[in-house]
């Protein structure tokens, strides 16, 4: 398995480099990609189908640590071109927006399977048998799993999710840089006046803030989206708030409570300096 692994991943990392240096249209380089991903494929099930392998741990390898290489691409590659294919064309305001709701989808990935999730990053392998290894008198129950020619022979229940779990990182650090491409646009097109204020408390500290009044509905009757309150805030503090403040509310959501710490905090205080004031 390891001289026909080897070469086949190797050759398979080399032309997908090759098609993204020479192929710079985001639509064009996944159509390309594709369709040579889908040739692939064929030739690696086709080997798949006769291997048998040497003994569970090898097979678990395979299933683990080298079949999502070409997966994740096949998927990353198919989402980039779903999303590329109606990305507004001329404004970049409507790009941006375009951009962070594929983003949102992809933060919001992980609720999908929860366990799953949290067994794949912490590095886990006591179920690697349950997850990693064929059953051919088991379902596998997946509505995605059609379009990369699903056979019980070729997948076990989980080979699957763990590819999407890394095609869903590509598209994060995908779209991520979209988004700073344009943002990068626009402050070179429209240089703002640098404000006298800058942000000393913690990024968190200011996400907290953020939220708190889009939950609010303090700007704009309540319309402002909260990219749109971040980037203010970002110009107003001389902080960079990028879409990091997704997963800074992320870990504010898992606190116990009470949620808002800093916010309690501002409250106590303003309190205690009041009475101070009017003693």
């Amino acid at each position: 398995m390891k001289i026909y692994c080897d070469a086949f991943f190797c050759e398979f990392e080399l032309e997908i480099e090759k098609i993204k240096k020479e192929t710079t249209d985001p639509i064009s380089q996944a159509k390309q990609a594709i369709q040579y991903i889908e040739i692939k494929l064929k030739e690696l099930f086709k080997w798949l189908k006769k291997y048998i392998f040497n003994s569970i741990e090898e097979e678990i390898h395979f299933f683990k640590e080298l079949k999502f290489k070409i997966i994740s691409k096949c998927i990353f590659y198919k989402k980039l071109l779903d999303i590329e294919s109606i990305s507004p064309l001329n404004s970049n305001k409507q790009k941006l927006k375009h951009y962070d709701k594929a983003l949102d989808i992809c933060y919001q990935f992980p609720k999908k399977d929860k366990e799953f999730y949290k067994y794949f990053r912490s590095g886990s392998s006591y179920n690697d048998q349950l997850y990693f290894v064929r059953n051919l008198d088991k379902q596998i129950i997946n509505s995605d799993i059609n379009s990369i020619y699903f056979d019980k022979k070729l997948c076990t229940s989980h080979d699957y999710k763990l590819a999407s779990i890394i095609a869903n990182d590509l598209l994060e650090i995908y779209l991520e840089e979209k988004i700073e491409q344009i943002n990068n646009s626009c402050a070179i097109k429209h240089p703002a006046r640098k404000s006298k204020l800058t942000w000393t408390g913690t990024k968190i500290e200011i996400v907290e803030l953020i939220y708190s009044l889009y939950y609010q509905k303090i700007f704009n009757g309540g319309k402002a989206e909260i990219k749109e309150i971040a980037e203010e805030f970002s110009i107003a503090f001389n902080i960079p708030l990028d879409n990091s403040i997704y997963r800074c509310f992320t870990d504010i959501k898992n606190r116990p409570k009470p949620k808002g710490k800093f916010l309690n905090g501002l409250s106590e205080n303003l309190d205690e300096n009041n009475n101070d004031e009017f003693d």
